[in-house]
């Protein structure tokens, strides 16, 4: 496997190879109805790496077990390594899952239901995502309601726009600018919000992010 040179993936597989860690921050950010119906110590680490991506952005899958019917489901986090968003996101997101699926299938031909996927986008670029996470908009108006337009759309972690963080992200963050940023913000209860001007000094937020 080749190396990948992309400078946001040392955050990106801190934040994401070690599965317990990985879950407490997918659980902070994934709707409530989903993160209900997952069996959050199931979590696997994901090994799925699409060659075609490495210019772009990286990707992992990961394996959780669905609470309510015991069946195999899969988180398929995506970073995004662009500056700025990308209107065709949904399309692009769409075309990757139904990879995975080709992939089980020449696996396993027989292979009934296919997996559950829940494709999460985690973005740290110059702008903020303004696009629509549905594939359902990139059609016209007058068309996006019959049966035979595609509807898909993702979970988007905008590190731009985003006012608060968790105690996951933070702490995994610190742990990667401790080398050269020597402050430590105040210890926070669990559950609780962190914001930027929690730090020493004058860091906000954003300037945060963009170190980490």
């Amino acid at each position: 496997m080749a190396d990948i040179y992309q400078p946001h993936d040392r955050l990106f597989r801190a934040v994401f190879s070690d599965a317990s860690e990985a879950a407490s921050l997918l659980h902070n950010v994934l709707p409530p109805f989903v993160r209900q119906s997952l069996d959050w110590t199931t979590l696997t680490p994901g090994t799925f790496i699409d060659e075609e991506l490495r210019q772009s952005e990286t990707d992992l899958l990961y394996q959780i077990e669905h609470t309510g019917t015991g069946q195999p489901a899969s988180v398929y986090v995506l970073l995004e390594h662009q500056s700025s968003p990308d209107p065709l996101m949904p399309l692009r997101l769409s075309r990757y899952c139904h990879r995975i699926w080709e992939a089980d299938l020449r696996d396993d031909p027989g292979r009934r239901p296919l997996r559950t996927i829940v494709p999460v986008v985690f973005y740290q670029g110059s702008s903020a995502w303004t696009y629509s996470t549905d594939l359902n908009d990139l059609f016209s108006k007058g068309t996006r309601a019959w049966p035979w337009i595609h509807r898909f759309s993702y979970v988007l972690l905008d590190q731009t726009t985003r006012r608060t963080i968790s105690d996951a992200e933070v702490g995994l963050r610190l742990r990667l600018i401790r080398p050269t940023y020597s402050g430590c913000p105040p210890s926070r209860s669990r559950g609780q919000a962190f914001r930027g001007d929690d730090l020493p000094g004058t860091m906000s937020q954003r300037q945060f992010l963009k170190a980490a």
